[in-house]
């Protein structure tokens, strides 16, 4: 695999979501490759019959290849709708691609890092004898800590300033039964409110955080509202999930009934962190780290 991919720089650059050329300085990696040396990269989308949320993923494939003019790049869908794995793993091989970085759009290592996209990528490339590596889900990246900071800022930056005693923010997550995105989330939570990437300040706008799951795990997204909003004033409300789809409605059913319930309490509601700039180049320096990997 070295031999192929020859330099994946990580490269330091903008401090905003703007766009940056292939090659320029950006907090991503370039892949660095002679033409015809049969390295190929596939994006894995979770999947979603969600036109939104499959139009953003979409769109992040194409901020990924405007980074990558000189590497293939497909986009393949875990479940719901296509093209499959397989079928742009396919693709891949048709174009040339011996090796193929498959690097998934998840935000956190559970079921579907684990088990679902290894054993869909497994199947095709023994089909095709093409060699594949994935790369890491997001995790706590800088990018990404970077822009779930940017969203915070957004919703709050005109609302009148209170205490931080006074503000709660409500993490809430997709949910999975593994224990270990419980405590990936919370870490994440607590990487947005640290120094970092683009923040020479902690956030301390919030006095402490509440966190809830749509699914799978508890406390459930009411059960996280009513924590939050005893003793609160405002409440912040940070859906960490990708794009638009049925999970992101479901929070708004829920906030719109704790804001019945509790009346007295600002309930502030972030933005998801979207098809931005900063997660195509956050995929593709994952996308780096697995083609460095021995």
């Amino acid at each position: 695999m070295p031999s192929l991919v020859g330099r994946l720089p990580i490269i330091a650059g903008p401090s905003s979501d703007g766009p940056c050329q292939a090659g320029e300085a950006g907090p991503a990696a370039a892949f660095v490759r002679s033409p015809g040396n049969g390295l190929g990269l596939l994006v894995v989308g979770h999947g979603t019959a969600d036109l939104v949320g499959a139009e953003e993923t979409r769109e992040v494939t194409r901020l990924v290849a405007a980074l990558l003019p000189r590497v293939p790049v497909e986009l393949g869908f875990l479940e719901v709708i296509g093209p499959s794995i397989g079928e742009s793993l396919e693709r891949l091989a048709r174009l040339g691609c011996r090796e193929v970085i498959a690097a998934p759009l998840l935000l956190f290592t559970a079921g579907h890092a684990r088990r679902d996209v290894p054993e869909a990528l497994s199947e095709a490339a023994r089909r095709l004898g093409v060699a594949v590596r994935q790369s890491q889900a997001f995790g706590c990246h800088p990018e990404i800590v970077a822009q779930s900071r940017q969203r915070r800022c957004e919703a709050t930056q005109s609302l009148e300033p209170i205490s931080a005693d006074a503000t709660v923010l409500a993490m809430i997550g997709r949910g999975s039964s593994d224990p270990g995105a419980v405590k990936q989330l919370e870490a994440f939570a607590e990487a947005t409110r640290a120094t970092g990437l683009h923040a020479v300040r902690p956030d301390e706008s919030c006095g402490r955080i509440e966190f809830g799951f749509v699914a799978a795990a508890r406390p459930t997204v009411a059960e996280a509202f009513r924590a939050a909003a005893r003793g609160a004033r405002r409440v912040i409300v940070q859906p960490h999930l990708l794009f638009h789809g049925h999970v992101e409605e479901q929070v708004d059913a829920a906030l719109g009934e704790a804001r019945a319930e509790h009346p007295a309490v600002e309930w502030v509601r972030v933005r998801r962190l979207g098809a931005t700039h900063r997660v195509a180049r956050a995929l593709v320096a994952l996308a780096a780290d697995a083609a460095h990997a021995t």
